[in-house]
């Protein structure tokens, strides 16, 4: 009867797989965030685009009051000002995601490398379990051999109770 195959490691490989499943959450909240950072630009930039054309508008048609004028110019600075802040918070993210880049292919390999060693090892328990297969299958051989002469009943003595 051969045994089961117990890998010594499981609780190390479940530990290396749950550090694996963390950093590949925090990455994917990291490029979350920077997808957000880049749709709050194209809005904002949107903004900036309709605000100018509406300026154009006015100023072929009639001619805009110097207030009115001034307020949009100093609200589409405002909006470049947003831009600017979102394209420093972006580069931040970027950096924070390229490490917790890093650290998930580490967790990753690491993980990879307990998996490998449980693959070889359950490859050599399988190869030990069919060497004891064949030599138990040759010991019987031999007794059948010298004891039963090959005869049937000589088989069903060594193999049933009597």
């Amino acid at each position: 009867m051969s045994r089961r195959f117990r890998f010594r490691l499981e609780t190390l490989l479940r530990v290396r797989q749950l550090r694996e499943d963390e950093a590949t959450r925090r990455l994917a909240q990291q490029q979350a965030e920077i997808a957000r950072i880049d749709a709050q630009k194209a809005e904002l930039l949107e903004r900036i685009r309709e605000i100018q054309t509406e300026l154009l508008a006015r100023q072929s048609t009639a001619c805009p009051e110097p207030a009115d004028l001034a307020r949009r110019r100093a609200w589409v600075a405002h909006l470049r000002r947003r831009i600017a802040d979102g394209d420093r918070l972006r580069a931040e993210k970027s950096e924070q995601l390229e490490r917790l880049r890093d650290a998930w292919r580490t967790a990753r390999t690491q993980k990879r490398v307990i998996e490998k060693l449980r693959e070889r090892r359950a490859a050599e328990h399988r190869h030990a379990a069919r060497r004891r297969e064949q030599r138990d299958a040759w010991e019987l051989a031999q007794r059948l051999h010298v004891h039963g002469g090959g005869d049937i009943e000589g088989v069903r003595g060594m193999v049933e109770p009597a």
